[in-house]
């Protein structure tokens, strides 16, 4: 599409005799954003927002009618104004109407003061305006169909409660961390966490108050990691997991404590007012094996070795459950 709208301010500045053209997309009488624009000799993709109230284009886009106006310059492009400038260009504006004979994009061509177009161009700029619409048209539903891509590609990657990853999202990108370590070397770790005596919060303060806890420990836990690293997800129920890129097993613990801790000292409250407690038992494990042989006088490091997702999952589940057996808000780690 950018090359197609590249293409056609290109053409545009050629028949118009123009150095400098703009495209721009009418959202409504009091604002555009420019789609493109040729400056000089070189493309400009903007897609950058512009007021228009008061400005020559809201006379453009009621009258639907080709005007020239004295021009000058509005972030960096030429723009109509209705005063005399200081300015040696003017601005032509063709309005580009689509098949409901509604402003849907406004041309703006730049001429030398006292030069004017010529009629065989104006004719050839005439021909082309519908064409230069339809392409504008298009870009507004390719626009249209990539926000609903978007919002069915959240929907189906986000858990709707906790707003963290769902868990298939995150075996998935599981999966691609251990191709790309196995392929390239490198190091990931898992965190698998459990909130404590979860069945008791439930059936003491109610479901509502159970999902509050989840969406709080939810936030404790987008608190704690690196954006754009770290990939947090609810697990399973009343588990999260997150996965650790470039992290090693002593990073994992680090982190892994200051979630437990941030959850040991949040306040939590019923919707009465009343604070109770959330502790949270969680699971370490890395992907890779350091065998260490004790021989003196020295301490020997055998060769690091991987082991697989499959047994890092195991590894980080066996952790998990050895922290809740030694008493609930532990961390143990699979060193």
């Amino acid at each position: 599409m950018k090359q197609l709208i590249k293409q056609a301010v290109i053409t545009l500045a050629r028949f118009g005799n123009s150095k400098n053209v703009v495209l721009l997309k009418v959202e409504n009488i009091n604002n555009g954003i420019i789609i493109g624009a040729f400056l000089n000799g070189e493309f400009l993709f903007s897609n950058e927002s512009i007021k228009l109230t008061n400005t020559p284009l809201e006379k453009i886009i009621s009258t639907k009618q080709t005007y020239t106006y004295p021009g000058t310059v509005v972030k960096s492009i030429p723009f109509p104004i209705y005063q005399v400038s200081h300015s040696d260009f003017n601005c032509v504006c063709l309005p580009l109407l689509n098949e409901e004979n509604q402003v849907i994009g406004i041309v703006i061509l730049t001429q030398k003061m006292g030069i004017s177009l010529s009629s065989e161009r104006l004719h050839v700029l005439n021909l082309l305006r519908p064409l230069i619409a339809a392409i504008i048209e298009t870009n507004v539903t390719m626009i249209a169909v990539l926000t609903e891509r978007e919002r069915l590609l959240q929907l189906s990657t986000t858990d709707g409660l906790t707003s963290l990853y769902t868990r298939r999202y995150f075996e998935n990108r599981l999966q691609e961390e251990f191709t790309k370590v196995s392929r390239h070397g490198g190091v990931f770790s898992l965190l698998l966490i459990d909130i404590d005596h979860f069945k008791q919060i439930n059936d003491t303060c109610g479901y509502k108050e159970g999902n509050r806890v989840l969406q709080e420990v939810a936030q404790i836990l987008n608190n704690s990691i690196r954006k754009e690293i770290d990939i947090p997800c609810r697990y399973n129920g009343k588990q999260f997991g997150v996965l650790l890129p470039y992290t090693d097993v002593d990073g994992a613990y680090i982190l892994a404590e200051r979630i437990r801790r941030g959850c040991e000292q949040h306040l939590f409250t019923t919707q009465q007012g009343i604070p109770f407690k959330v502790t949270l038992s969680i699971g370490v494990a890395h992907n890779i094996d350091i065998t260490h042989h004790h021989e003196e006088p020295v301490v020997e490091l055998a060769p690091i070795t991987e082991v697989s997702k499959e047994e890092v999952i195991y590894r980080v589940d066996v952790m998990l459950n050895a922290a809740k057996q030694a008493g609930h808000n532990q961390v143990m780690v699979w060193w």
